[in-house]
This record gives structure tokens, C-alpha cells and sequence, in this order.
């Protein structure tokens, strides 16, 4: 009987580190990083799977890719320019001294960590409706290793 709890056990604490893991960025941002602003633009408010969403878009963050073909991880360096950060370059090297985000680039855009924010579906089409006027914005909190949390959007 022992055995089985033991296992049991073990099970469980092996899937809460493994929850731990998956969340820890997300999580170190909002907990320890910088509130920076970035310009949104909406992609698709609506999915029949995962319900009312605003999926986001960056227009700031457009870099081409350093070789073609050349897919993974990304650091992508921002710069202040007026009351929002927008992208100056992109390396596969972590860089230092300045703020950046982590991204990935495998899939057919950039990403982030910070393109979906989930709202009851009013409020999608609401926000969907602000943010294709432009006067809107994305308050996004970065760490020090350039994991980024969407903490909100809001009038620009």
C-alpha cells in the first residue's frame, strides 16, 4: 500500500513541476519585469475552439529574418521611440544592455508569448473594433531574460 502511495506521489509532483515549467516565464514577467508599450493591430477575434479571444498583432515587431530558412529562437532588441518600443534589430545571440523579448520564429509569424488576450466575446468585438482604429495599445511586462507577459490593452 505504501508502494502505491509513494508512486502516486511521485506522479503528482513530477506533473506540478512540469506545470511549474511551463508557466515559470509568464510568470516571472509579470512577477519581475518592466511595463513597456507596444502598438497593437487585431489578427482574429473569434475561434470556435478557444472561445472570444483578441489575437494580436505587432506591427513594430516586423524584422525580416537574418537568413532565410534560419528558424527558432529569436531575441528581437527594442527601442523607445516616443510614448511606445518598437523592434531595432534581431540576433540569435541573448544581447545585453538593452531591453528585448524571446521569441520564436518557426511558425508563419513571430512569436512572443504576448498574441492572444482572452475576453468574453462582447468585449472581443469590442476591442476588435478599437484596435482596428489604431488607437490602441499593449502594456507588456519583460524580464531580464526577455520573457513577456500581456498585462493589458488600452487607449494609446
Amino acid at each position: 500500500m505504501r508502494s502505491l502511495a509513494a508512486k502516486v506521489t511521485v506522479v503528482a509532483l513530477v506533473q506540478l513541476a512540469l506545470v511549474g515549467v511551463a508557466v515559470a516565464p509568464r510568470l516571472s514577467a509579470r512577477l519581475t519585469g518592466d511595463e513597456y508599450l507596444l502598438r497593437v493591430a487585431p489578427v482574429d477575434p473569434i475561434d470556435p475552439f478557444r472561445g472570444a479571444y483578441v489575437d494580436l498583432e505587432y506591427p513594430d515587431l516586423h524584422l525580416d529574418r537574418e537568413t532565410p530558412g534560419d528558424e527558432g529562437t529569436v531575441y528581437v532588441t527594442l527601442e523607445q521611440d516616443g510614448e511606445v518600443w518598437v523592434a531595432r534589430a534581431s540576433t540569435r545571440e541573448r544581447p545585453s544592455g538593452t531591453p528585448y523579448l524571446t521569441c520564436d520564429d518557426r511558425d508563419w509569424r513571430l512569436r512572443c508569448g504576448i498574441e492572444s488576450l482572452f475576453l468574453p466575446q462582447d468585449e472581443a468585438a469590442s476591442m476588435r473594433a478599437d484596435l482596428g482604429d489604431g488607437s490602441m495599445v499593449a502594456v507588456v511586462k519583460v524580464d531580464g531574460r526577455g520573457n513577456a507577459a500581456l498585462v493589458r490593452v488600452e487607449s494609446a
